[in-house]
């Protein structure tokens, strides 16, 4: 009610009664509506030299902009949520990349010349399984994907990534499944014969999921892989039959030896480039019966399946290609299941591959991410992990795309855009997030240069290095942690003291929204399933989002959360669990760390420990060391919240972080976000930039040496 409206009832009131009022009129002061935040996307555009590029375009979702004379950009954004944005301009390639709306991101393009190939990679990619059914009780009502899935389906599911996709002139991935018309397996009945008898894990996709692949921009599938014979030799027939029908270009596999072998050549803006795969697992290890059929293509026994890679055919098959190819592209999958550093055997056949012509080495198999190799011209990546794949182990979960510029046979560029696998599906990534994915890819000696939350290959050396050295005393046992500020790392250590470097294994414990996807509700892969749980700004301790646990005394059970899937540890190594925590009067907070043998089945030891509330309402830190037992293979950390005696209360965390720590005397590399010190010393950060991202370099000034 306004103040006019109350003046003009009380004048009616006076009136009425015929008296005037003993006490003088009240004041109504007016409730000013609060102004809803704004938020804007902004950045610069540059040239490879640095130099700032004037009216490009850049869009968003929503909206869009033009860049000004500096190339800066800034435009409204709809919300606080990271989006796609791409930037366009004549002469030069177009670059889309994932941003977070008030953070200043960098886009760094190249010259269109005409005849610059520009080449995208991405990981292991199937659609069966747990697709169908994502728990696997054989009921499918709650699956991502219907067990007759069609393209809409498909496509509908893969939104998430689809503007990344078809940016480039070929996009590849490896497609680790057979194509079937009925891809889904009960979990709960007997295998169908149809399948593999003794191959510890089978699936297949539809091959509607081609033709969704095709129209999101996909142009050649590797299928030399150990999946390509989960259908037997009709698997392998139905897979070619359907990759031919969409004229999907595909590699590595086939009805034999010869056909398995034989390379996809295509011309792309007048340069051929040829594939080549193969893979290195071959038979069930260890097998399970003398009848054991293999997984890959033998003449010999009659059978097709995936190339499989024996040195001198893989060296051979490169010379062959590099006769009437410009390029050659070879991708071996093998390695360990999530192993991020290669095998021995792989590491021999990708440099045999590497000196016998490959301008690109792509590996598979491990389904976690590795890293880079730059050397001789040709660029190595040692595991690409998952792109779409239905895992539920935690490692597999980080993710990225690689994309490669080639200009005359050469490469000339290659960057890295990281990505977060969740609900199977890949989604870009901004800040912290981002910058934990690029570290494991920049953990290599070379020429990687972690920059504004990409990695860039730095292949003609002119990064601007920059350091600064820190003085910290890290007090007695047990240390001080310190956190590493992002794209920096920590590169040399003097002092008394002791310094070990640790990596944050969690990596999602500051519960931010910063993938790519408007619906998120913050806090990804976390469980928020219960109504003891919330997630909001109101509980963060920084940033804009914390978690809250209620509970009443008049419930029975605790509160509990945790991060949705075990972490793989190795037995021995030293653990610190860490995090913020807020509570009211009456609070009973618990942190319990549970230890598994296995991926599947229930811990064998569980420890739990107190919080003990310092002060109420009040954030706190806290912090649990821990040494992996020897039978442990992963960890789980759960937030628990007892019921109070009496009333209601409630604890906020943030900041939970499982940093696993480093021997003694492990090289410094960028993988490492955090550091225990122990004593006095003095620290010294590193942070690389390209020409024109000066201003991006966020090491503390005065003290910075060139």
């Amino acid at each position: 009610m306004t103040r006019l409206v109350l003046s003009h009832l009380l004048i009616l009131s006076i009136f009425l009664t015929g008296c005037l009022p003993e006490q003088p009129l009240p004041t109504v002061t007016a409730i000013p509506t609060p102004t809803p935040k704004t938020y804007s996307f902004i950045g610069r555009v540059i040239d490879m030299e640095g130099n700032p590029i004037q009216n490009a375009s850049v869009t968003s979702q929503n909206s869009k902009a033009t860049t000004n004379d500096e190339g800066w950009f800034d435009f409204p954004a709809k919300d606080s949520s990271p989006q796609w944005l791409t930037v366009k301009i004549n002469g030069f390639i177009s670059r889309t990349r994932a941003a977070a709306p008030d953070i200043p991101v960098l886009f760094r393009l190249t010259p269109d010349d005409g005849k610059t190939i520009v080449i995208q990679f991405g990981g292991d990619t199937m659609f069966g399984r747990r697709f169908f059914d994502p728990n696997e009780d054989g009921d499918t009502s709650d699956g991502l994907l219907p067990p007759d899935p069609d393209v809409e389906a498909h496509l509908k599911l893969l939104a998430p990534i689809e503007p990344l996709l078809g940016k480039s002139d070929l996009t590849v991935v490896n497609l680790e499944s057979p194509l079937t018309d009925q891809p889904y397996l009960s979990p709960r009945d007997p295998r169908p014969t149809v399948y593999h008898s003794t191959k510890d894990y089978v699936f297949s996709s539809d091959t509607s999921a081609i033709k969704a692949l095709k129209q999101l921009g996909v142009d050649v599938v590797g299928i030399g892989n150990n999946q390509l014979y989960d259908l037997l030799e009709e698997g392998v027939q139905s897979t070619i039959s359907a990759l031919d029908a969409e004229s999907m270009n595909h590699f590595g596999g086939g009805a034999n030896e010869a056909s398995a072998w034989a390379p996809v050549v295509m011309t792309v803006k007048d340069q051929k480039i040829a594939f080549i795969g193969c893979t290195t697992i071959w038979e069930p290890i260890p097998p399970n019966t003398d009848n054991d059929v293999s997984y890959v293509a033998s003449d010999a026994l009659k059978k097709g399946g995936a190339a499989f890679c024996a040195e001198s055919k893989l060296q051979s098959a490169i010379i062959r290609a590099k006769q009437d190819a410009n390029i050659v592209i070879v991708m071996i999958h093998g390695g360990f299941e999530y192993v991020r550093s290669p095998s021995n055997n792989i590491t021999r056949l990708t440099l045999a591959a590497r000196d016998s012509g490959a301008t690109l080495v792509i590996n598979h198999h491990p389904h976690v991410v590795g890293s880079f190799l730059w050397e001789n011209e040709s660029l190595i990546a040692w595991s690409m992990g998952n792109f779409i794949f239905d895992q539920v182990v935690w490692p597999t979960f980080e993710s990225y795309m690689l994309t490669v510029y080639l200009r005359d046979g050469k490469v000339i560029r290659a960057y890295v855009d990281p990505l977060m696998i969740q609900d199977f599906v890949p989604r870009g990534l901004t800040g912290e997030q981002a910058d934990y994915v690029i570290r494991n890819a920049a953990s290599n000696p070379g020429p990687f240069v972690m920059e504004n939350g990409t990695l860039e290959v730095d292949i003609d050396q002119r990064a601007i290095q920059n350091t600064s050295t820190r003085s910290l005393d890290g007090r007695p046992e047990p240390g001080q942690i310190i956190t590493i500020p992002q794209s920096q790392w920590i590169s040399d250590f003097k002092g008394t003291g002791r310094l070990l470097l640790g990596r944050d294994l969690l990596w999602v414990g500051g519960f931010e929204n910063e993938e790519v996807d408007g619906a998120s509700r913050g806090a990804p892969l976390w469980d928020l399933t219960k109504e003891s749980i919330q997630a909001g700004k109101d509980y963060a301790y920084e940033g804009n989002t914390g978690i809250r646990l209620t509970r009443s005394s008049s419930n029975l059970n605790d509160a509990v959360t945790s991060h949705l899937h075990r972490i793989l540890v190795t037995p021995g190594t030293k653990l610190s669990v860490t995090g913020m925590m807020r509570a009211s009067q009456g609070a009973i907070v618990l942190m319990q760390i549970s230890w598994y043998s296995d991926n599947l089945g229930p811990s064998f030891l569980q420890t739990t420990e107190p919080i003990t509330v310092e002060s109420y309402n009040q954030w706190q830190s806290f912090r649990f060391d821990a040494r992996v037992p020897p039978d442990a293979i992963a960890v789980q950390v759960f937030l628990r919240f007892t019921p109070p005696v009496q009333g209601t209360a409630t604890a906020d965390f943030d900041n939970i972080s499982v940093i696993e720590w480093a021997d003694a005397g492990t090289s410094y590399s960028p993988l490492y976000n955090y550091a225990l010190l122990t004593g006095a010393g003095d620290l010294t950060f590193t942070q690389e930039v390209l020409l024109g991202a000066e201003q991006w370099i966020t090491l503390p000034s005065g003290n910075s040496t060139p």
